[in-house]
């Protein structure tokens, strides 16, 4: 038992992509939308020119503390070259988290989770072109997960400012909210024997998607999406016999919808949902914030899934961030995953918390520092340790 939680808690730590950060979002006041500061509206990956600017300053340490001042200001000079037509942009973190050598021992080691660099071309105002490549996916080749992809890129059209713009190309679709961790349990559920994936990490399929976002306060998306890479993934059957969560073959549609007005002067929110639909295989998720700019907010996040005949998930999330300084964002997160198998007489129920802050030491690098208590109730104890990253963006 102890060696089954201790890969569990691995697994949940050790993932690849991570996107975004919402929480961002509600504390800081030029808008809640993605597409504040992504070039992607459902957020993650490149940064616009908007948003690689709001944080490119920011640090706990002074570089001219440490005579790096022209360093970091030639660094941070500009993410665009050629009058912005083209946008560059990375993402690499190191993990350091414990995970099993032997059938009941456990060693602390590192791992590369992610080396992505982004590109940006868009040679007129109608017309782009963005993608990333994780390298690490090539690197940490033992450490890959089902259905996950080394790349992602899409071709974008919008020729008329009133209309909503075209998106065609191989990304992900618009499932759940974007966070910057995928071991939450909105991402992942806690089965029997490991966990169940509800968006993998880095998962992609070839799909076209509409997105509107002409409304300042709002943002919508619809998209149709292959489910080939999705069948990947298993689940079992009333009979108990594996098979694919959706058909190699078929077609999935997805839809994406959020409001952010501004209800209370001096209060920022956002409230959403999305619904994602492929055979008799469904996720549909509901998400709110709420905050005070520069302080405090409060995110949280509710995901269903159902398979017929197969698998019922209901998984929560909330956490809470307070913003002591830019530069040094302490969190709570609690979370509760549900997973009903139709051959199974008891649910599975987990309870996680992580205890955690985001430490800015330096323009463009994060450390993360998290305390996680896993607890499934099905077994007599809890597995707890503590988690380093290091994240290096820009």
């Amino acid at each position: 038992m102890k060696s089954l939680t201790l890969i569990l808690i691995l697994l949940l730590i050790l993932t690849g992509e991570l996107d975004t950060r919402p929480q961002y979002s509600i504390l800081q006041t030029y808008g809640t939308k993605c597409s504040a500061c992504h070039v992607n509206v459902q957020g993650g990956g490149v940064r616009s020119i908007a948003g690689w600017l709001s944080r490119k300053d920011i640090s706990l340490i002074d570089p001219e503390w440490i005579a790096l001042k022209r360093f970091f200001e030639n660094l941070t000079a500009s993410n665009s070259f050629y009058h912005d037509k083209f946008v560059f942009g990375f993402d690499a973190r190191i993990q350091s988290a414990r995970w099993p050598k032997g059938p009941a021992s456990s060693e602390r080691d590192y791992m590369l989770m992610q080396a992505s660099p982004y590109l940006v071309i868009q040679p007129f105002q109608w017309l782009w072109f963005e993608g990333f490549y994780n390298i690490a996916y090539d690197l940490e080749k033992a450490k890959r997960y089902p259905a996950q992809q080394p790349y992602a890129f899409s071709l974008n059209l919008k020729p008329f400012a009133d209309f909503p713009s075209l998106r065609v190309g191989f990304f992900q679709p618009p499932i759940g909210q974007k966070w910057d961790d995928h071991t939450m349990f909105v991402r992942t559920a806690i089965a029997n024997r490991g966990r169940h994936y509800i968006v993998p990490d880095d998962y992609a399929d070839w799909g076209a998607q509409l997105d509107y976002e002409n409304i300042p306060w709002l943002s919508l998306s619809l998209g149709a999406f292959s489910g080939k890479n999705f069948s990947i993934l298993k689940v079992p059957n009333k009979e108990g016999k594996s098979i694919p969560i959706v058909e190699e073959n078929s077609i999935g549609i997805a839809t994406r919808g959020m409001i952010s007005p501004e209800l209370i002067s001096g209060v920022t929110s956002y409230a959403g949902g999305t619904f994602y639909l492929n055979g008799d295989y469904y996720i549909s998720s509901a998400f709110l914030g709420i905050g005070l700019p520069d302080k405090v907010c409060l995110i949280g996040e509710y995901v269903r899934t159902q398979k017929e005949n197969s698998r019922l998930t209901l998984t929560f999330t909330t956490e809470l961030t307070y913003q002591i300084t830019e530069s040094l964002l302490p969190f709570v997160r609690a979370e509760r995953s549900i997973l009903k198998d139709k051959n199974e007489n008891n649910p599975i129920y987990a309870n996680h918390l992580v205890i955690g802050a985001h430490i800015i030491l330096l323009p463009s690098i994060d450390l993360l520092i998290e305390y996680r208590i896993l607890d499934r109730e099905h077994l007599p104890k809890y597995f707890s340790q503590w988690a380093f990253q290091l994240h290096l963006y820009y």
